[in-house]
């Protein structure tokens, strides 16, 4: 038993560590404080604005919402990754005895954020002098929870068993997003259908004209989702035995099914992932991203440069996830909020779809969408190892930071077009749209131009995982002070030109030309500079 938990801290010692950089340990601290803070000021908002049984559902639902999201992120960057393989593999330890340990690992840390978020939560049942409903909070939760994170364990290991089937990780890991995106989607329609109002019309009923008005919007929206929540079999079931201030026979059996159902579910992802470990593990780290590149030297600098960075891209499959990431978010976010407007989702006193308006805020936000991204504000620390080459091969600096500024606008650009395009389809398109088209698009490379500044002159390249080059790295939030504040604004004037009622092709004519001298001023100074 020793050893296995040894195991298990083994794999929650080497993912989870505390940044080493003084300044994401400032960041994260001061995240969590924040976290904490917003959340008692909103359980608190909750409380005192429905019943109990509404308060302890909004917990479930968020705690479970947490949970989900946790557990589709350590999925795939620890659960089913084989980065370990090479350790443990020679060691005398079964595949079972290590895939349980991986797998407790990624449940732990979902599981215990999700009771920590709770304290505030509890703080409130106890000072109502509500123990039956706090008891059931610190025992119930635990295995709800932990029933959503085995249930999107389960399918997702049934992937994971035929890992070696896939040609290379991004396959495999854009097959396991659209996984996760095709079981979020069914949840969120299948919970709509069920209601007995439709969205729209609950959304667009909501009072923003006064305090007390929204007071009573809130409450009648939390109750209606209750109330929805309860016309689902399996949640009104579960729902019945937590939400109750008493402990009943149907509180236990329940208790006990989860339990079961949990244990099946555990004993299912544990053969599911060792099952074909070796061979999975094998390929896994086999799986070279070089393999497939290749390089062409001609005559033109900016090729060969825009080849290496093509290279740098391939190196790691968790490079080109953010790659395929950025392409396909934007398009996605446009998608569901063409569609949330067709539907007439949103209230009528927000009047998005203004004529002269609409467009701004269409191309505004897939602008800032495709902006705020790890792949701009990264460039030189996802070199890693080899940006000691930088310095020891004769690299022209000017044409190594451009090669980087023209990769990553290129990406940002397409997004940007396919988004406009899909604009295009539901019947959006006018002239000046073309002009919104080109003003994104400039902004989008002087948004690139600026944020790899700081990554050049302290880049982070000490890394083992290449998710530490981004996720863990302070750059990527740096990166947004130099980029953000022109973006915002240049989009405050164009909306003060409309505020002005400036003739809209005008006003996007007017901005364009902003936008290209702009650019035009960074380049320059740029290439003096560099």
């Amino acid at each position: 038993m020793k050893e296995k938990l040894q195991l298990t801290r083994f794999f929650v010692s080497s993912f989870y560590k505390m940044p080493k950089q003084t300044m994401l340990q400032a960041v994260l601290i001061i995240a969590v404080f924040y976290m904490f803070l917003q959340l008692t000021v909103v359980n608190a908002f909750v409380y005192f604005l429905g019943d109990t049984q509404v308060f302890l559902f909004y917990n479930l639902t968020i705690s479970s919402i947490l949970v989900f999201a946790l557990v589709c992120y350590l999925s795939t960057s620890q659960i089913f990754s084989y980065d370990e393989f090479k350790v443990l593999a020679p060691l005398p330890l079964t595949y079972k005895e290590i895939s349980r340990a991986k797998v407790l690992s990624g449940l732990w840390v979902p599981i215990i954020l999700s009771m920590m978020i709770q304290v505030p939560t509890l703080g409130f049942l106890i000072v109502d002098l509500k123990f039956i409903e706090a008891i059931k909070l610190i025992t119930f939760l635990p295995i709800v929870n932990g029933l959503t994170a085995l249930f999107l364990l389960f399918i997702l290991s049934c992937m994971n068993r035929h890992y070696y089937r896939f040609k290379s990780k991004v396959a495999y890991l854009m097959v396991n997003i659209a996984i996760i995106l095709t079981i979020t989607i069914i949840s969120i329609v299948y919970f709509a259908g069920k209601s007995s109002v439709a969205i729209s019309k609950v959304i667009s009923e909501i009072d923003l004209n006064s305090f007390e008005g929204l007071k009573d919007s809130l409450e009648l929206l939390m109750r209606h989702i209750f109330e929805t929540a309860n016309m689902i079999p399996v949640i009104k079931w579960i729902l019945d035995a937590f939400v109750s201030n008493e402990i009943t026979v149907q509180f236990f059996i329940i208790y006990i099914s989860i339990m079961v159902i949990g244990f099946l579910l555990y004993s299912m992802i544990i053969e599911n992932i060792s099952v074909h470990y070796f061979k999975n593990g094998i390929l896994g780290n086999n799986k070279t991203n070089m393999k497939n590149s290749k390089v062409n030297i001609s005559k033109n600098q900016w090729s060969n440069y825009l080849q290496r960075e093509i290279w740098i891209i391939k190196s790691e499959a968790y490079f080109k996830m953010q790659i395929a990431l950025g392409l396909l978010l934007p398009p996605i976010f446009s998608l569901v909020m063409l569609l949330l407007i067709q539907n007439e989702v949103f209230p009528n006193y927000l009047n998005i779809t203004k004529e002269g308006v609409f467009d701004k805020y269409f191309s505004y936000s897939v602008l800032f969408l495709c902006c705020i991204n790890n792949i701009s504000g990264t460039p030189y620390s996802r070199e890693g190892k080899y940006h000691y080459l930088l310095k020891s091969v004769p690299f022209d600096e000017k044409y190594v930071y451009f090669s980087k500024v023209i990769f990553s606008s290129i990406i940002s650009i397409i997004a940007v077009v396919i988004s406009f395009l899909i604009f295009a389809l539901f019947g959006y398109w006018e002239m000046e749209n073309a002009v919104m088209l080109l003003i994104t698009s400039c902004l989008v490379v002087c948004y690139n131009l600026l944020t790899p500044l700081y990554d050049m002159k302290n880049p982070s390249i000490e890394w083992e995982n290449p998710s530490a080059a981004i996720k863990s790295n302070p750059n990527v939030l740096i990166s947004l002070l130099y980029g953000l504040p022109l973006l915002i604004l240049v989009t405050a004037i164009h909306f003060g030109l409309v505020w002005f009622s400036v003739q809209p092709l005008i006003g996007a004519l007017m901005i364009l030309v902003i936008a290209i001298a702009i650019n035009s001023i960074l380049i320059n100074r740029l290439k003096l500079n560099l």
